[in-house]
């Protein structure tokens, strides 16, 4: 069974989007590219377009209707037209699915990206099957090792990507 593409919770909106929220996307994005890309792989100028936009929700789309993957973008309720960060998850039809998120660096620290994923991480065992949810971390990413482990998430080694060590953190179906 496949999730729901709108979900809320006390403070947030939840919501898997559609290509012609592109322009919501790339605005959040190219306020947050700086930060972004001290953690993730270097993006060509190309991908901070409204049509590269366009283009990755609309694979992200497929994914979810496939039910391989999603990621939810995180509104705050009382600003529904500003994205503040999103939550996904990739391999969601196998055993192991992987756990990723991003904040606006203007809504860090708030709890907001705990009150999202912590959300969200039960919908995804239940509707979707996986005995674990992974997270792999770079080490100096302080804010993302705090949230993994106050989600419960728990260090289980380490791995490369992109020749630069991440450290890995899981957590069970048996744990939540």
């Amino acid at each position: 069974m496949i999730m729901q593409k709108l979900y809320h919770t006390d403070r947030l909106m939840l919501a898997s989007l559609d290509p012609p929220a592109a322009p919501l996307v790339l605005d959040y994005l190219l306020r947050n590219r700086e930060d972004f890309e001290q953690f993730e792989p270097p993006k060509e100028d190309s991908f901070y377009t409204v049509a590269r936009q366009e283009a990755v929700l609309q694979a992200e789309q497929t994914l979810f209707e496939r039910g391989q993957g999603l990621r939810y973008y995180i509104f705050n309720i009382s600003d529904p037209d500003t994205i503040i960060g999103n939550v996904s998850f990739s391999h969601t039809d196998q055993a192991v699915c992987i756990l990723g998120y991003r904040m606006d660096r203007d809504y860090r620290r708030l709890g907001l990206a705990y009150e999202a994923a912590s959300y969200l991480i039960p919908l995804i065992f239940e509707h979707y099957g996986p005995s674990m949810i992974e997270a792999d971390i770079y080490p100096e990413n302080k804010a993302s090792t705090a949230l993994a482990l106050k989600l419960g998430l728990k260090p289980s080694g380490t791995t490369t990507f992109m020749k630069r060590v991440l450290h890995r953190y899981v957590a069970f179906l048996t744990d939540t």
